[in-house]
């Protein structure tokens, strides 16, 4: 039984239970993450000393970090046929449609990530009169900057590493709907606006991503 630390309103832990629902792995979840203060226990720190969520635990194993989670979710031995072949989806073994996958993977960390976190956090977890404008408007200028370049790509595929749905679209998909909720998604992203289209057939987009923002 696999073990998944964290709380469902983090876009991370959102990621890793879409791939457990596609690839079908057993799982329970602990909460862990802003008022489960369980991952700020010694016993947690000592599994993953950033104290931040998720961290899955797999018989002993332990590994943090959600899209390092996902890849190895994929790359575990699957149990039947169609979870082979789900994760072969996700994340092909061919090196140069992994290589794509990969890249959109990094991108979204060292890209997106970081201008929606201020957003996300000003509008959304901050009152009114505790909001930084000037910080949310640079924050929301560079998410935009962002937001264009995944749509070019989109424009010319309807997923971001090809014809069909990967681990590249679970690990960008929950900051953009982020976006898309703070009306930062607008009419010339086309690309991103069909895609995000798209992801609303997914069970594990409405399930897991397509939620309240708290």
């Amino acid at each position: 039984m696999l073990n998944l630390w964290g709380r469902v309103n983090s876009i991370n832990v959102q990621k890793v239970l879409w791939v457990l629902d596609i690839l079908g792995l057993a799982y329970q979840r602990e909460e862990a993450g802003l008022q489960f203060t369980a991952n700020k226990s010694a016993d947690y720190l000592a599994k993953n000393p950033n104290g931040r969520v998720p961290l899955l635990e797999d018989e002993g194993y332990q590994i943090w970090e959600s899209h390092s989670i996902c890849r190895y979710l994929c790359n575990k031995r699957q149990t039947s046929l169609s979870a082979a072949e789900a994760a072969e989806r996700l994340y092909p073994a061919d090196a140069q449609r992994r290589g794509h996958v990969d890249q959109w993977l990094d991108w979204t960390l060292w890209g997106i990530s970081a201008p929606m976190v201020v957003v996300f956090q000003q509008r959304v977890r901050l009152a009114p009169e505790q909001q930084d404008s000037a910080r949310i408007a640079k924050a929301e200028e560079e998410s935009r900057g962002h937001l264009a370049v995944a749509d070019q790509n989109l424009r010319r595929s309807a997923f971001l590493a090809g014809d069909v749905l990967t681990l590249a679209d679970i690990g960008l998909a929950p900051t953009v709907y982020r976006a898309q909720a703070l009306n930062l998604i607008t009419p010339e992203l086309p690309g991103v606006q069909q895609w995000m289209g798209r992801l609303q057939a997914e069970p594990g987009f409405k399930k897991w991503v397509n939620v309240p923002l708290t």
